[in-house]
């Protein structure tokens, strides 16, 4: 099995969520259509604003879509679906920057609806996150950025065991990081 296909096959569960990829979600249990308009509840101006431009760009369903689809082309796409209603809650994003056959460097991305904040799902989600890094043996180095006036994903960050990282970071953002062992 390559590491591509590895992540691409991600998903783990947790208490009160299940993580999968997209593709494996994508038209068995959720729709092209019903993902655009989930993407598009999630994607309100408190969520993205201290993301890129791309996440801000989502103003109707057709903009989702196209979004949607260059996650997909871009990144290793997560949903985050609470286990019991299965309502889609948010995302992940892996982008491999170093790819290794002893684990990758991988960037971080994620976000959460905002009518779930202050309940414990970020943390849920990031505890099962780290656990299927431990356990998949993958993933060599999280690195997350974040904006520097987001502390509560700094906060998220440091709880789970990230560090900030040293080096030139982009005006306004700090880069966290979380090293994985071999076992």
């Amino acid at each position: 099995m390559t590491q591509e296909y590895s992540f691409r096959t991600c998903s783990f569960d947790t208490e009160r969520l299940k993580v999968s990829n997209v593709l494996s979600v994508l038209n068995q249990s959720v729709s092209e259509a019903e993902l655009s308009g989930v993407a598009l509840k999630i994607l309100t101006p408190n969520v993205t604003q201290s993301l890129p431009p791309e996440f801000q760009s989502v103003q109707c369903v057709e903009s989702a879509s196209k979004w949607i689809n260059e996650m997909v082309t871009n990144s290793h796409f997560l949903i985050i679906q609470q286990s019991e209603s299965h309502q889609i809650i948010g995302f992940i994003f892996f982008y491999v920057f170093t790819p290794k056959e002893s684990g990758s460097n991988v960037h971080l991305g994620y976000l959460l609806d905002e009518r779930f904040w202050g309940k414990g799902y970020a943390n849920e989600f990031m505890e099962g996150l780290i656990e299927w890094c431990n356990r998949s043996q993958l993933v060599s180095k999280l690195l997350g950025g974040v904006d520097v006036g987001n502390a509560q994903s700094i906060k998220l960050l440091e709880n789970n065991g990230f560090n900030e990282a040293t080096g030139d970071s982009p005006n306004g953002v700090v880069f966290y990081e979380r090293s994985f062992s071999k076992c």
